[in-house]
């Protein structure tokens, strides 16, 4: 990878006119994307980030912001070192960018509990903590300590794994800030849609667009669920696919909840800081095949079926959620990879071109974490951040036909 040149003076973009060059262009401006700029402006690299429609105008706008170690999308090993350095990264992220922007991000540290209403729950439950156990302070409790925390609960619980601490934050919040503080520390958004890349031999040299192309030292694939159309211009799979995800914001006029829960068949209840509480979200398992992978358009779509069953499955939980009012249905695709797992790194036989892509239900939990390794690769050529990143690196799907998604779905709880 070649080394990118350190922040020149930038051409004023008023009339939003393409720059002459730019050290990076970062192609897709949702957490990820805009986490990948942000990072690299704060390493003084000249930035210009591109997306085709809005901020936050894909998976982020409709994610939870949930911020948890516990369930099943992450696994022993890298899988967890990575979620675990991404949580840990965002306190000080949270701070720079709410004293940079002005923004609250609605973020907030508490409690949570990992319920279990039936038998099928609590082993699953207490399958993952005989690993997660020793790296997270977490443990077992019973159906009365549970409504001892929280009175309002089903009767039905049998029992939770009680987490000392996990966090939240809104998503979209997250998303603009990002922009922003990337924005105030030298990076340039332009909103174009990405027509090509121009190649110099085995080397990609700049992006083309519409309205032009733009020379740079090194191009960051963070297209969400468009990822999958640089494969052509790659000459090297590129494997995500869009799965639809829907949620709940409602109003309920009670006291709000005390702790963060979730529940591996029943997705998660939280009470937002700006009053409202977030219910859902669905997951693989909730759709058939071809609902699964309709596309965009389709996923965009809220539908009756998800309300009906995303508050069916909250009012098992909290029974005075029937009192509650829907504010809002949210629904989006998110990049789904054939293993479940983020494409993050150089791409073999390019130079200068990285994915950073296919986080599934954890673009906004990794992006931080995706941030900084792709500014490791960028201006110090590999990344310590995770000690071995192995089973992220685009580098495994090299022999990739068309794999079947189908279990990485269905694998996603929500």
């Amino acid at each position: 990878m070649r080394s990118p040149r350190r922040k020149s003076p930038k051409l004023p973009l008023e009339s939003r006119d393409l720059p002459e060059s730019a050290d990076v262009v970062v192609i897709g401006a949702g957490v990820v994307g805009c986490s990948v700029a942000y990072y690299l402006a704060r390493e003084g690299i000249n930035v210009t980030l591109l997306e085709r429609e809005a901020i936050g105008s894909g998976a982020s706008a409709h994610a939870t912001g949930s911020l948890s170690l516990l369930g099943a999308e992450f696994s022993p090993g890298a899988s967890f070192q990575m979620a675990r350095a991404s949580y840990d990264e965002f306190p000080q992220l949270v701070t720079e960018l709410e004293a940079a922007t002005g923004m609250d991000l609605l973020y907030q540290r508490r409690p949570s509990l990992r319920l279990a209403l039936d038998d099928e729950e609590a082993s699953m439950i207490k399958g993952l903590m005989v690993w997660q156990q020793p790296h997270v302070e977490m443990r077992w409790i019973d159906d009365r300590e549970v409504r001892s925390i929280e009175p309002r609960l089903s009767h039905d619980i049998i029992g939770a794994v009680y987490e000392d601490e996990s966090a939240q934050l809104d998503s979209y919040r997250l998303n603009l800030a990002l922009a922003r503080g990337a924005e105030l520390k030298g990076a340039s958004i332009l909103y174009r849609e990405v027509t090509g890349l121009v190649a110099d031999g085995s080397a990609i040299s700049g992006v083309k667009t519409a309205s032009g192309d733009i020379p740079c030292g090194a191009v960051v694939v963070a297209a969400g669920t468009w990822s999958r159309a640089f494969t052509s211009w790659l000459g090297f799979p590129v494997p995500v696919r869009p799965m639809k995800g829907e949620r709940l914001l409602l109003n309920y006029p009670g006291e709000p909840l005390p702790v963060l829960i979730s529940s591996p068949k029943r997705g998660h209840m939280i009470s937002r800081g700006d009053g409202f509480t977030s219910v859902g979200s669905t997951g693989g398992r909730d759709y058939d095949q071809k609902e699964l992978f309709w596309g965009e358009e389709f996923d965009r779509q809220p539908t009756e079926t998800a309300r009906l069953e995303l508050l069916r499955r909250a009012i098992d939980v909290f029974p005075d959620l029937e009192r509650a009012e829907l504010v809002q249905q949210l629904a989006g695709s998110r990049p789904l990879s054939p293993d479940s797992k983020p494409i993050i790194g150089p791409v073999p036989g390019r130079e200068g071109v990285l994915l950073a892509t296919g986080h599934t239900t954890k673009g906004i939990h990794l992006g931080p974490i995706t941030g900084r390794i792709i500014a490791d690769y960028i201006c110090r050529g590999s990344t310590e951040a995770v000690s071995d990143m192995s089973e992220f690196l685009p580098d495994r799907f090299a022999d990739f036909a068309d794999a079947d998604f189908l279990p990485a779905a269905h694998a996603a709880e929500e």
